[in-house]
């Protein structure tokens, strides 16, 4: 239990390294030149129009 208790810190610090590795992952898969046609077409949904799909009727 005294060794546990001891490396306690080097956990907390392997935990902060690894989600900053984490977040990192994250930016360079969601910022990535290859990614960005695929952003741009979600960014346009708002100002789609909506005619080409039938409406429901409920």
């Amino acid at each position: 239990m005294q060794t546990l208790i001891e490396g306690l810190p080097a956990l907390r610090a392997m935990w902060v390294v690894w989600f900053f590795v984490l977040f990192l992952g994250m930016l360079w898969f969601v910022l990535r030149p290859s990614k960005k046609r695929h952003f741009e077409d979600q960014a346009d949904i708002p100002f789609r129009d909506d005619t080409s799909r039938p409406r429901s009727t409920r």
